[in-house]
């Protein structure tokens, strides 16, 4: 309704009437209603007109929005591919460490254990048939693992965890990869990865006590050794045998990656 014609039409009304008191109650209680809800009406436009954004605080706000993310989403990303690194080595290092125990109960001592051998045959289009590295893992570890796929060549194995890593094994000398695809997306031999896409472990269970070992080659057990070693630290310049160390420096560290880091992931 027209509120504004209605107050008019109420005073047109009574314009030159002679009201009785109950008459002029009655129409200043009806001025008073219309006059109230004309206010309510009023004040009603006004607030949706104060709580409406201009373009340019809009654009002001999303301009805002968009450097707060640029800022803190490398930081949430680089953080959380830590904790999968993290999270993974340890994993793994569980994982295969319980294998050797669970082995040795049907196996005997694991120091008494084959060695891991490194012949291999192929048939006779030269295609890989078997290998005493693919007799050694169907012994003592096949049975105690949980894992999605194995994959064997001539010299090693590639064990496909639930988690979507990748632990490849040759002889002794084992790289952990906390994202498969990183080694499906590289060559063997990039070593510039080491301490950043994989990790160097070592299987001995004839000589080590755990078994599966954060390599520890030639390690004279202190921290800055495995920071600085000219072979295998974890440092920024690539040493001749690739940053092996760096497994063994995050292990140290409880398995935490250093904030001393040489890399940010």
């Amino acid at each position: 309704p027209n509120l504004s014609g209605m107050l008019k039409q109420v005073q047109h009304d009574n314009v030159g009437e002679d009201c009785d008191p109950v008459c002029e109650a009655q129409h200043d209680k009806n001025w008073f209603a219309l006059s109230q809800v004309q206010g309510d009406k009023m004040r009603l436009a006004m607030a949706r007109k104060k709580c409406a954004f201009t373009l340019a605080e809009v654009l002001i706000t999303l301009g805002i929005i968009g450097v707060v993310a640029a800022l803190t989403i490398p930081t949430l990303i680089s953080n959380n591919n830590k904790r999968i690194v993290e999270t993974r080595l340890q994993k793994v290092y569980s994982v295969m460490n319980n294998a050797i125990e669970l082995s040795e109960v049907e196996n005997g001592d694991k120091t008494k254990w084959d060695s891991f051998g490194l012949t291999y045959e192929n048939d006779e289009d030269d295609k890989f048939v078997s290998s005493d590295a693919q007799r050694w893992f169907n012994k003592y570890l096949e049975p105690y693992l949980i894992y999605n796929n194995v994959i064997f060549d001539k010299h090693n194995i590639f064990i496909y965890f639930p988690d979507g890593s990748l632990l490849r094994g040759s002889d002794y000398s084992w790289d952990f990869y906390p994202q498969a695809k990183d080694y499906d997306d590289y060559d063997d031999d990039n070593r510039e990865l080491s301490g950043k896409k994989y990790f160097t472990f070592q299987l001995k269970p004839w000589s080590y006590k755990k078994g599966f070992e954060p390599f520890r080659s030639g390690w004279d057990g202190t921290i800055e050794s495995l920071k600085s070693n000219s072979t295998f630290g974890c440092k920024k310049e690539l040493p001749p045998s690739g940053r092996a160390y760096c497994t063994r420096y995050i292990m140290e560290n409880g398995w935490k990656i250093p904030d001393d880091y040489p890399f940010k992931f």
